[in-house]
């Protein structure tokens, strides 16, 4: 009887988990990183203590030493660690590994988290390998504890947002994937900015939680959306891809907006905080709804016969299919919330804007026929597009903004021209009876319902051809045998 203890991970860890695991804790980049961490920081913490003799000071000061640390931990989370998963998922799709990992029962959404999961244990290890460092620091005093935890506990979470997203943009092609890495770039300087300022609690101890709350939560949303999109790319043309990151969308989505009906007796701080988290939703969502738009997915029949088991499965049907008519009107659903969340924002306000139902009205159309528009202009192009479709869109909409720009200058907005007129209304405090505004939303409403309709005629082909009752197995069809 062998009673020696193994060395490999346990039966009960998922086997994408083991796999990615053994890969990247093997792999040279980890291997020298670990070496060289607590090397480089023994150095500089060993020569903090040791004293100049022609000086009388030590060699490195202490507040030099502590942004040694802090310097380290931040290029080493939010830089060298996120990077390692930027040909993660190509390297598979590129050696055909992921049709191996598929036929193992491994669904493709437990092959990213296996992955995600991975570098994250390993930037685990870079943690626990800093915590000496850590508190060898409070030798020299004057440490704020709370403040050096919760900037520990965000870079760790800034880099499971980064990660996450390296994973999403590392099959992107290499143009797509350059501009991807080069904002990720420009994130980190951002995140890395004023870390040592960071004070969640510094409005109150209900406000600092709150606030908490709201990162974590958002975190997750940011986390899990980039997971999903990530997915897509091992996800098989039968799965609906698309149902699962807008129906995470929506509810966080109406999170946001709930609270915003009670905060008119809040105090300042929980409306600023309610507020901005209302804003970076619309961001993100406005992030979200763009590259599903330009993600070109088709819709097939098996998807709607999916849908006839679920319940409200016409207005599933009609907003949570894959596609561009399903994104559309997902999104049309997005404008009506951010018109609702605009007007009990301006509640709060002491100025009052968008108390109009017309000025809501041009609002809503307006958003909606400027991320949508681009879009179904670009849908005859997918196939010889590929995967750059997200580029075609940005570069649709930076030669719109410059049109744009042109156009402000010279007091000339155009109908038809997605935000021809936005900055205009925005200026408006009330709106007439019917002004100009609303005759350019009616017709932008017009030219996108007519968009849809030109460019996705299979969409409505599938609708016409399905049907809601089970399919009969043909009498005259002898059964098999075993």
């Amino acid at each position: 009887m062998n009673n020696s203890r193994s060395l490999d991970f346990p039966i009960w860890v998922p086997s994408a988990l083991v796999k990615e695991l053994r890969q990247g804790l093997r792999t040279p980049t980890f291997i020298l990183l670990v070496s060289l961490f607590p090397t480089l920081l023994s150095f500089f913490f060993l020569f903090s203590f040791i004293i100049n003799p022609l000086e009388g000071k030590p060699f490195i000061s202490p507040d030099g030493c502590q942004a040694i640390f802090w310097i380290t931990m931040v290029v080493t989370l939010l830089f060298i660690m996120p990077l390692r998963a930027s040909s993660s998922i190509r390297d598979e799709l590129l050696s055909r590994n992921n049709e191996l990992l598929l036929l193992t029962r491994q669904g493709a959404g437990r092959i990213v988290l296996g992955k995600w999961i991975s570098f994250m244990a390993q930037s685990l290890l870079i943690v626990f390998i800093s915590l000496p460092f850590f508190l060898i620091r409070y030798y020299y005093g004057e440490i704020n504890l709370v403040q050096d935890v919760t900037v520990f506990s965000l870079l760790y979470l800034g880099s499971g947002i980064l990660t996450a997203y390296t994973l999403w943009a590392s099959a992107m092609p290499s143009l797509l994937r350059t501009i991807a890495f080069f904002l990720l770039g420009i994130g980190v300087v951002i995140l890395s900015s004023n870390y040592t300022d960071l004070n969640l609690f510094r409005e109150g101890p209900w406000d600092g939680i709150l606030l908490a709350f709201l990162i974590l939560a958002d975190a997750f949303l940011v986390i899990s959306s980039l997971l999903l999109l990530a997915r897509e790319w091992f996800s098989p043309a039968a799965q609906n891809t698309a149902a699962p990151l807008r129906k995470l969308l929506l509810a966080f989505f109406a999170a946001s907006i709930i609270p915003l009906a009670f905060l008119e007796n809040a105090s300042s701080a929980i409306q600023d905080i309610m507020t901005g988290n209302f804003i970076f939703m619309m961001i993100y969502g406005a992030f979200l709804m763009i590259v599903n738009l330009t993600d070109p997915a088709y819709l097939l029949p098996i998807h709607v016969e999916k849908m006839n088991n679920k319940r409200f499965s016409r207005l599933q049907k009609l907003l949570f299919l894959p596609g561009l008519p399903g994104g559309v009107f997902f999104t049309l659903l997005l404008s009506i919330l951010t018109a609702l969340a605009v007007y009990l924002v301006d509640r709060i306000m002491v100025t009052s804007k968008f108390q109009s139902l017309q000025m809501l009205f041009c609002l809503t159309v307006s958003v909606w026929y400027g991320i949508t528009m681009p879009a179904m202009l670009l849908k005859p192009l997918w196939k010889k597009l590929k995967n750059n479709t997200l580029l075609a869109y940005a570069l649709v909409w930076l030669i719109l903004f410059l049109v744009l720009n042109v156009l402000d200058a010279i007091h000339m907005p155009v109908p038809l021209l997605p935000g021809g007129y936005l900055y205009e209304l925005l200026d408006e405090k009330s709106l007439p009876p019917f002004s100009k505004f609303s005759l350019f939303s009616l017709m932008d409403l017009a030219a996108g319902i007519a968009m849809l309709s030109l460019t996705n005629k299979h969409w409505f082909d599938v609708f016409r051809n399905s049907s809601s009752s089970p399919r009969r197995k043909p009498e005259n069809v002898l059964p098999e045998q075993e």
